[in-house]
This record gives structure tokens, sequence and C-alpha cells, in this order.
């Protein structure tokens, strides 16, 4: 259970602060709701309290976590369909989860298919929308400027193998 003033990370929005807990009627239930403020982005949330779990409503990773991350981004891609729009649907569902880990793995995959060929619009939203997540959640676990987050972003992502195959002629 989360309380008020606790920073969270919302699915496909990112971090979040809970800025109350309501009790609010609904189809005649009496339900109480987190309402949560997303940073960077004028939009309140309300979110049933016992649902974070499925709803994917999660604490901030510790600092010791960060390096996880930074390792996935090293890692070799998944296996990805060559269908745009299926491509962007399984990414969606890995984002949807909320884990940074998974969210990691999506924005690691899409760089790599930028490499080799043009993203859809869609993708590129998706991208961009990864990066923020991952850059705002390290930034905060770490107590530190999302510039310098971007750049270890970026040297994770140079430092890839499979990146640097790509370079080579």
């Amino acid at each position: 259970m989360f309380c008020i003033g606790d920073s969270v990370i919302y699915p496909t929005h990112g971090l979040a602060e809970v800025e109350a807990i309501e009790e609010k009627s609904v189809l005649g239930n009496r339900t109480h709701f987190y309402v949560l403020r997303v940073q960077n982005k004028d939009m309140s949330v309300l979110v049933p309290t016992g649902n974070e779990e499925k709803i994917g409503l999660r604490a901030i990773i510790k600092p010791e976590k960060v390096p996880d991350i930074l390792e996935i981004l090293k890692e070799k891609p998944s296996e990805q369909t060559a269908y745009w729009h299926q491509r962007y649907s399984e990414n969606y569902q890995k984002m949807k989860t909320g884990s940074i880990f998974e969210t990691a793995k999506v924005f690691r995959d899409l760089i790599i298919i930028k490499k080799e060929k043009k993203l859809s619009v869609k993708e590129t939203r998706m991208m961009e929308n990864a990066k923020e997540l991952l850059t705002s959640e390290m930034a905060f676990s770490l107590d530190c400027s999302c510039m310098k987050v971007e750049h270890m972003i970026s040297i994770a992502i140079e430092e890839n193998p499979y990146l640097q195959q790509l370079a080579l002629p």
C-alpha cells in the first residue's frame, strides 16, 4: 500500500506522486482510489487501491538496480517479428507491465531496429517514451539529473556488441 506523498511508477506514463487517497462510489460500491499526479504531464490518474499489482503500479527501483538496466541495454536484442504493427503490439504489452526492465528491452530493441531500418511513427514515439520512462525513473532513483542518466544510457547502448557489429562496414 502506498501513502500520500509516495513516488510511484504508473505503467506507460512513468513517474507519479500519490497526491491523495479518496473514497468514491462506483456502481453502488464504496472504493478507495489513489489519486496520482503524473510527473511532466498535466494528468491525474485514479487507481483503485488493492489493484496495484494488476495495474502494474509499483515503487521506484532502488539505486542498486540501475546497473541491471544498463546491462540489459548492452544485451543481444530480443527476437522481433518483421511486421511493425505486430512488433508494436508485443512491445506495448511489455511496457504496459510497468517493469523498467521490460521497458529497457523495448528501448534497446527499437534502437537496434532503427539502426537497420526506418521505424514507423508509432514505434518512434514508443522508443522516445521508453527512453523518457527509463531516464526519469533512473534519475529519481539515483537523485541525479536526467542529462546524466541520458549519458549513461547512451554509453550503454554504444557498448552493445550487436550495435557495434552493425556499425562495421
